[in-house]
């Protein structure tokens, strides 16, 4: 079985936006798709077969104040709406839902991981956790600590960011059967993940002890899985997509024509796709 494995990264996820349309523009079906962060509800649009909606997301949707705001931090509690982006645009009655009932009619397994607030570990669900106009597993994955004040009640439980318990869950896709794995970064594969402020992450985090842990240590986490995937793909059963250049797109970066070059990039990069499933 062959699977694919996003990461997210905020912005810089309009590279896998090129990637996906890629697939559907060639007709390349892949069987297990697991997201993380951002690139759950990336890897959510591709499942469906929506060419073109991760486009107008990034670089339409992203721009208006409802999408990011400091406003949305002080009257939400969260910096990027994610009830604006997965219930306002993407419900049914939204200007551009997701087709939920595609979703469910593919042939594809889709998964997503969260992360527990209260142990920190790693949690992951199906579309089988979503339902009509009920895309909370989507916010879940996608909430990061700080950027979101709380975590977002999810089935019994409380959820931050995927990327904290499993940035690269290539583990995961092994375990579920996959003997091929496509690894979509959204940064150089050669790029090294930094510290960040110890007292200052204790601090906004003190209510979730276990979060700020694996904050504080998510650098080490994500460089060393770089590490490992490296090595994968040098025994040939793992493909990793990465773009050479972010064109200053970061995280939270809303520039759109480096925007534009990185959807491009992602585009052509998918190519290499088709060489590794032959």
């Amino acid at each position: 079985m062959v699977g694919i494995i996003d990461v997210g990264g905020g912005w810089r996820g309009i590279y896998t936006g090129g990637v996906y349309d890629y697939l559907l523009d060639n007709s390349i079906d892949i069987d297990y798709c697991l997201g993380v962060s951002a690139g759950s509800a990336n890897l959510i649009t591709y499942v469906a077969g929506q060419r073109g909606r991760l486009k107008r997301f990034y670089e339409e949707y992203s721009f208006e104040k409802q999408y990011l705001s400091i406003g949305n931090y002080f009257n939400k509690g969260m910096l990027i709406d994610l009830d604006y982006i997965y219930s306002d645009i993407t419900n049914s009655t939204g200007k551009d839902p997701l087709d939920f009932d595609a979703v469910m009619k593919s042939q594809k397994q889709f998964v997503a991981v969260a992360t527990e607030a209260k142990t920190g570990k790693a949690k992951y669900f199906s579309k089988s956790d979503m339902s009509f106009d009920e895309f909370t597993l989507l916010k879940a994955s996608c909430a990061i600590p700080i950027v979101c004040r709380k975590p977002i009640a999810f089935k019994g439980e409380k959820y931050f960011d995927g990327g904290l318990s499993d940035p690269i869950p290539y583990k995961k896709a092994f375990a579920d059967g996959c003997d091929r794995l496509i690894i979509c970064l959204t940064l150089p594969v050669d790029y090294k993940k930094s510290a960040m402020p110890e007292a200052f992450v204790r601090f906004l985090l003190k209510k979730y002890p276990e979060i700020s842990e694996h904050v504080i240590s998510s650098h080490i986490t994500y460089n060393k899985q770089i590490e490992e995937i490296i090595e994968l793909e040098k025994q040939g059963n793992v493909l990793i997509l990465y773009p050479e250049d972010c064109f200053g797109i970061k995280t939270i970066s809303r520039e759109k024509e480096g925007l534009r070059k990185l959807y491009e990039l992602g585009y052509k990069d998918a190519k290499k796709i088709e060489a590794f499933l032959k």
